[in-house]
């Protein structure tokens, strides 16, 4: 199903490009930077490890920016990439952030497109506002182990109905996501209903609660009302079309009675500013557009906002305040703005979009609820006739915003095991020589070459120890700065009786060294107790085969379960919980260990310090289901030690320590 919805996506480019050509008649902005649509940098130097915030459009940059805020007042979270998919939308970013983030377009959601921004950008964190689902990119990511979460979710049922429809693409895009932080409990049990893991999904509240207005604002407004003087003013604003002809017809009539009123209006689109100032023309109304830069004088009825970034203004001029999109079937968007300036909000029945916030201002008596425009004009005017109830209307929607602060600190302190891992892996130095190529890590070794992997060079040098290892041979070897041990890839199974030691040929990223390589860097970037992966070799073997080899640094003084239970005796409950602790931070980090038995698990035996080593053929994964069968074949292998040799020692009681120190760990998104 992914690949059909791939297929699809990459048939409908072509037709997004006329699209965006076509909208570019409007607004040239839509026939720019397309390469960045593709995944493609752009003119902005990317940085690896960068904290993502993906807003759609102009709505979720607004609704992200005590978000951002946060982060950018904490330096552990470093400068943020912040996208979206619109040039309105980009446009805010710069107007509120300026220089201060990064900024390129999201890229559409082909698999080559979002595997590009990926490997380019590499993010350590991906943050998502409120449904920006795209499940390629959501699959992409799980694959390179770029953690995704989704701030601010809101889900509503019509919504919920659409991601139904594709849940077999849907459930394991959203089976990935590693944190949901939710508005409203309504929006978590649909989540999780669509495939979301429960332990991962939280009811934060509304980060857009915790705006905070300009410090200018107040200045502006209150020079702005002085400029208007006694006149009744109704704003409205994000307004569409089929409610901006009905809002003008309605002010028309509204004029009979107020001939002193002003309307603001303002549409949602920019590429719709000239349409609705063809219909004021039409209405023969007397209008100026915002975008001239001065407040209408007395003869004028409306001022059009045609300009972005004023919202706040204009609803701050108003004696009330109509929130569009409320008379059509979109949805509503959010009135936390009207809230927050303390004006009367009226909006119409069409509010889905933010159907549990509704419900507490219905029940505070905090909004008016209309089925049409001659309506919205009747409670302008009554807004104007009793302003002691008017003026209660406000004080409720003021103790309603009040409750819903403390949004961003919520998401923070979810959050804050991402804030905790800052990348130190260091670019890997590359050499092609011959038929191999080799990796390494420069803060190990200074330069790239074969004999790293040559045994017999390491005994040359008297710093080469053979280790008996299963399928093969690991040699323990050592130099001035540090002791490594070395490893060939073999095969298991059947496999091995045709070919021992050579696989089928892959992208070098995906081989067997080269991925273990990456996976362990990723991993150590998380905090979690693994071994440092020094060097990587990748050997082409005729056209169709590799054989690969891979050096990590020597964990100290630690040695494997196995091994303790054989020859030390028994373990103390503290250390099977450090041993159950590890194993859980490996899976709260979605990482399958495709071999998860005691000889892969490891105790320092001073510190006590538990390590889990061997990632071959260990990826992450989506979901929770797999961790329980991860589990049980850990149980497996201390019960075949003990079937092999009786005084193990080892019991199962043994085994409710492990899961005592597991079932403590806290759940990290991380």
């Amino acid at each position: 199903m992914r690949r059909a919805y791939s297929l699809l996506l990459a048939a409908a480019a072509v037709p997004l490009l006329l699209y965006l050509w076509w909208r570019g008649r409007a607004d040239p902005r839509y026939r720019q930077r397309w390469a960045e649509r593709f995944g493609h940098p752009g003119v902005v130097t990317p940085r690896p490890g960068v904290v993502l915030v993906h807003c759609g459009s102009v709505g979720e940059v607004l609704a992200a920016r005590p978000l951002i805020e946060a982060l950018l007042a904490n330096t552990r979270w470093g400068r943020p990439l912040v996208t979206c998919t619109t040039p309105t939308g980009s446009s805010q970013i710069h107007s509120a952030f300026g220089d201060r983030v990064d900024h390129v377009y999201f890229p559409i959601d082909l698999p080559g497109a979002t595997r590009r921004f990926l490997q380019a950008w590499q993010p350590r964190l991906v943050i998502l506002l409120e449904r920006e689902l795209w499940p390629n990119f959501l699959i992409q990511a799980q694959r390179v182990g770029v953690p995704v979460v989704v701030v601010n979710a809101r889900l509503s049922e019509r919504s919920a109905q659409g991601y139904r429809r594709w849940q077999m693409i849907m459930r394991p895009a959203l089976a990935s996501l590693r944190l949901v932080c939710c508005e409203d409990a309504p929006t978590a049990a649909r989540f999780v209903a669509l495939g979301a893991s429960p332990q991962r999904v939280s009811v934060t509240g509304n980060i857009k609660s915790d705006l905070r207005l300009d410090p200018a604002l107040h200045g502006i407004v209150a020079n702005a009302r002085a400029a208007l003087g006694a006149r009744s003013v109704l704003t409205c604003g994000s307004t569409h079309a089929g409610e901006d002809e009905a809002l003008i017809a309605a002010f028309c009539e509204h004029l009979a009675h107020t001939p002193g009123a002003l309307l603001i209006l303002a549409p949602r689109h920019p590429e719709r500013f000239d349409a609705v100032a063809t219909l004021l023309q039409q209405a023969g109304l007397r209008f100026v557009r915002a975008s001239e830069g001065r407040w209408p004088e007395a003869s004028v009825q409306v001022l059009l906002g045609d300009t972005m970034g004023q919202l706040m203004h204009w609803y701050g001029v108003a004696d009330a305040c109509f929130v569009g999109g409320s008379l059509i079937p979109r949805g509503g968007h959010n009135p936390l703005e009207v809230l927050a300036l303390d004006k009367p909000l009226i909006t119409g029945r069409h509010t889905h979009n933010f159907a549990q916030m509704l419900v507490h201002l219905r029940e505070a008596h905090a909004v008016r609820e209309v089925d049409n425009a001659d309506q919205v004009m009747e409670c302008f005017a009554q807004c104007a006739r009793d302003p002691r109830t008017c003026a209660e209307q406000v004080t409720q929607g003021r103790r309603v915003f009040q409750t819903m602060t403390g949004a961003t600190a919520r998401t923070l302190a979810l959050l804050e095991p991402f804030a905790r891992q800052t990348p130190t892996r260091a670019t890997p130095l590359q050499a092609q020589q011959g038929r191999g190529t080799v990796w390494v890590d420069p803060r190990c070794f200074a330069q790239a070459r074969t004999e790293l992997f040559d045994p017999a060079w390491w005994q040359a040098q008297g710093a080469s120890e053979a280790l008996g290892a299963g399928r093969g041979h690991v040699h323990r070897v050592h130099d001035a700065h540090g002791r490594y041990l070395l490893r060939h890839y073999y095969r298991g199974g059947l496999m091995a009786r045709i070919s021992r030691d050579r696989f089928l040929a892959q992208p070098l990223a995906q081989t067997r060294a080269m991925a273990e390589f990456t996976l362990l860097g990723q991993l150590r970037d998380r905090g979690l107790a693994v071994p440092q992966p020094c060097a990587a070799r990748h050997t082409r073997s005729g056209l169709f085969f590799y054989r690969a080899d891979i050096l990590v640094a020597l964990i100290p003084d630690a040695r494997d379960v196995a091994d303790l239970l054989r020859r030390a005796g028994p373990l103390s409950a503290s250390q099977w919980k450090a041993l159950g602790r590890a194993v859980r931070q490996l899976h709260d980090a979605q990482v399958f260990h495709s071999d998860l038995n005691c000889h892969n698990l490891m105790l320092g035996t001073h510190t006590g310090q538990a390590w889990i080593v061997d990632f071959d053929k260990c990826r992450f994964r989506a979901g929770e289901a797999w961790k329980a069968d991860n589990l049980a074949r850990l149980l497996r292998s201390l019960r075949k030690e003990l079937r092999l040799e009786p005084a193990l020692h080892w019991n199962e009681i043994d085994w409710q320590d492990f899961l005592a120190g597991y079932d403590a760990a806290p759940t990290a998104g991380a």
